[in-house]
């Protein structure tokens, strides 16, 4: 972390603190006191930090903070706040302002983690880069990734979640991004935003908070186009609407697009899947942005081609060069739980998908388990926090499941709605064959794995993707399939 001073923060965050106290960590953890460090107690629905502060200063916190009117623990110093949670994102916001890195924010519905990967993956070729990690974008993660920052950083990629209107800019607040994307706008957190229009909205605080810090365009030599540049992904049905609402900036340059479109700033082409390797050209003509590569990645899914997309012109505008655009995205590895490939010998392939769900990160695995050979199995879990719009939506994963899939296996109540959906289904490129909802891992996982099975044993490939959100804990399900496919491979040898 990048050193301040207690009196630093004060002026900062307008409190009365003058003491000239150096601080060389923050924890909000009583149990992790580094040397120099102040302590940061957070209240959560079954604990309060407060509550720990003589632990930490016993354990060596030089300073502490407080929202109690308590006397001081002896040995340290106290600084009173009313608000714990915001002091700490003053302190990751004093470390961002210290540092000399170029920062960009990332968010979107889906695939602002695969994004912030290959980005980050881009810019260490660069440069000495610090990336988000982990799922660390809400208000508590993106402080901490803040205070990460040490001097020798020259890129920041900062990922940033929302679940409800004004959480990006809570966080936008402290990052004071140079750069910003917006992977997509979906069908996910419709609960906490209210509609899709309220998640167009809390998406697009990132891109207002970006041009209330640049008004203007902001040169930079050092640079192709400067700061204040915003990224948007051009094939979204909200493009009009960004154009509408950023028009100043959209005339002034500052708001670029990438996907297939052809009149995307980043374009992709030629897009093509074999085995594990997914390949596709990424074009480019705005001038000090050239670019004209074939990428090759050991990746599935047709969107990542649109994830590279948004990567490589977010690096791009940050000043990587097409070599290490390419040398960049070459190297980024798949996440664990993100269309993760595992291959037995005995012909089955376990795609590993299940780490989270959104409505539209569940269409593009289905498109992406429609390209695989043999006989195809989705696992399909509930998606969350989707409000009125949940029963809906799950109806429509089983209405695209239907010419997809040969087998659907879903768990979870509101899943019944995906199963209900395939059952009414009589078009004429049905193709399932296999459908049942299971209310439990147990009852799923011995179904699931008899189908395997069944299909093996007469000689078919099965290929099984797992999707489902967090709280179905479909990597259960993932382990099962695993301990399965070791099995079957153990006895055919």
């Amino acid at each position: 972390m990048i050193t301040f001073t207690l009196k630093e923060l004060a002026q900062l965050a307008r409190l009365e603190t003058r003491s000239e106290q150096a601080i060389a960590a923050v924890s909000t953890n009583s149990k992790e006191i580094g040397p120099q460090c102040l302590f940061v107690p957070l209240k959560g629905e079954r604990f309060d930090g407060h509550d720990f502060i003589a632990g930490a200063v016993a354990q060596g916190a030089v300073a502490y903070v407080s929202s109690r009117p308590d006397e001081a623990e002896a040995g340290a110093i106290k600084v009173s706040c009313p608000n714990t949670l915001r002091l700490l994102g003053k302190c990751g916001q004093l470390v961002r302002r210290k540092s000399q890195a170029l920062v960009c924010a990332i968010t979107g519905s889906c695939g602002k983690t695969t994004v912030k990967e290959m980005t980050a993956a881009i810019l260490s070729q660069c440069g000495p880069t610090l990336a988000t990690q982990g799922n660390f974008n809400n208000d508590v993660g993106v402080p901490l990734t803040l205070l990460n920052l040490q001097a020798e950083h020259q890129y920041a990629v900062i990922e940033q979640g929302a679940s409800h209107l004004l959480d990006i800019a809570r966080t936008a607040e402290f990052v004071e991004s140079d750069f910003a994307l917006i992977t997509n706008v979906g069908e996910a957190h419709i609960e906490g935003f209210g509609s899709r229009e309220g998640v167009y909205q809390g998406k697009s605080e990132l891109l207002t908070n970006l041009f209330a810090r640049f008004p203007e365009k902001n040169g930079d030599g050092a640079l192709p186009l400067g700061r204040g540049i915003g990224i948007v992904p051009g094939d979204s049905p909200w493009w009009p609407q960004w154009q509408q609402d950023f028009a100043q900036q959209l005339k002034q340059g500052r708001i670029l697009s990438f996907g297939e479109s052809e009149s995307a700033t980043m374009r992709v082409s030629a897009v093509e899947q074999e085995g594990d390797k997914l390949s596709f050209t990424l074009s480019c003509t705005v001038p000090g942005l050239e670019l004209n590569e074939r990428i090759t990645l050991n990746t599935l899914g047709r969107h990542n081609a649109i994830n590279a997309a948004g990567a490589a012109l977010l690096g791009r505008v940050m000043g990587a060069t097409p070599k290490q655009i390419v040398a960049g995205l070459t190297a980024s590895s798949n996440l664990t739980g993100r269309l993760t490939p595992h291959r037995f010998a005995c012909g089955l392939t376990v795609i590993d998908d299940a780490y989270n769900a959104s409505f539209n990160a569940v269409l593009a695995a289905l498109d992406t388990l429609k390209q695989c050979p043999g006989f195809r199995v989705m696992v399909f879990g509930d998606m969350g926090e989707l409000g009125a719009a949940a029963l809906q939506l799950h109806y429509k994963v089983g209405e695209a499941a239907c010419a997809r899939v040969d087998a659907f296996l879903a768990l979870g109540p509101l899943s019944q709605e995906a199963i209900a959906a395939i059952a009414a289904c009589d078009a004429p490129a049905k193709v399932i064959t296999n459908f049942s909802h299971s209310a439990s891992h147990e009852e799923l996982i011995p179904r699931l794995s008899a189908t395997i099975k069944a299909e093996l044993k007469q000689g078919h490939q099965v290929t099984c993707l797992i999707k489902g959100s967090h709280a179905m804990h479909m990597e259960k399900v993932v382990a099962a399939l695993l301990e399965l496919g070791a099995q079957l491979d153990q006895v055919r040898s």
